[in-house]
């Protein structure tokens, strides 16, 4: 897991390693290696031996750097075998510190349009999901929010409790359970319709600004490094299929706002097509540089 502890993602791998490792008759260890937005993680990952001991749970990251990153220490495509698709969130939550005077978007975005006014966000990194929803909200409603990077979810929950920034995009598990605790304001959705676990918060869209349309969730799929053996694909594909066919874990991951893909190799194949082109074209509306 190339990002730290207590994320969406991560917690979808620990769920994962629980119970396919059940299936498989040995235990997953989940090893964070978190940095560079993911590179320091999935790049072990890429060098290591291709015997289906190591596997990468990849976020969205894995098809974002891509665009961000000139010379990745991998090829995105020809270094992984894929594995599993495992599903994507719809969309991610708009939240803000208690502190922060702002009710609805459009306080936030003439907050953040004020002369002098020192209005932050934060992000699990540059080029990182986050950071993207950030600028491309930047770009649709005008508001002046600066990005301040942070390691992981834990620390930007803390720099929004402490004030160090006043808002930022989170997970919709995560988002759900520090609103309904009081802990933090949601402000809305950015998906194109309002999410099951908080019916009441509108989305971006219906806050006044009607053509938001930010089509990114959270993503989370199974990669093995390129050169694994077609067989040991084969059963790991298997024992991650039986696991998001369990109800329980349906009904798990539905609590975590993610939609259950599974299915053979080639529809994560597919995906990382797809989702090149697409956050391609986010970095690009975004103005970010590859470094």
């Amino acid at each position: 897991m190339p990002f730290s502890p207590g994320g969406p993602t991560d917690m979808v791998a620990r769920i994962l390693a629980q119970h396919a490792g059940q299936r498989l008759g040995q235990s997953i260890v989940v090893e964070n290696r978190a940095g560079a937005n993911g590179i320091i993680g999935t790049g072990a990952v890429a060098s290591a031996p291709p015997d289906g001991y190591m596997l990468l749970l990849a976020p969205t990251s894995h098809t974002i750097n891509p665009s961000l990153y000139k010379n990745l220490p991998y090829d995105t495509v020809r270094d992984f075998a894929s594995v599993i698709y495992i599903g994507n969130s719809p969309g991610l939550v708009l939240v803000v510190g208690n502190e922060v005077p702002a009710q609805s978007v459009q306080e936030l975005v003439a907050l953040a349009k004020k002369p002098g006014a020192s209005v932050a966000y934060g992000s699990a990194g540059n080029g990182n999901l986050l950071h993207l929803a950030g600028e491309y909200f930047n770009g649709a409603t005008g508001a002046r929010m600066l990005h301040v990077p942070y390691k992981g979810a834990g620390a930007i929950i803390a720099g929004l409790y402490s004030g160090e920034i006043q808002a930022a995009f989170l997970g919709p598990p995560q988002a759900a359970e520090l609103i309904k605790g009081g802990k933090l304001r949601g402000l809305a959705v950015t998906s194109p319709t309002r999410i099951p676990q908080l019916p009441d918060l509108p989305t971006v869209a219906e806050s006044g600004y009607a053509d938001y349309d930010f089509d990114g969730g959270i993503q989370a799929a199974v990669y093995a490094p390129a050169g694994t053996p077609p067989a040991v694909i084969t059963k790991l594909n298997e024992a991650f299929n039986a696991v998001l066919k369990e109800q329980q874990i349906r009904d798990r991951f539905a609590t975590l706002a993610l939609d259950i893909a599974g299915g053979p190799p080639s529809v994560l194949d597919k995906q990382v097509t797809r989702r090149m082109e697409l956050y391609s074209g986010l970095v690009r509306q975004a103005g970010l540089k590859p470094e």
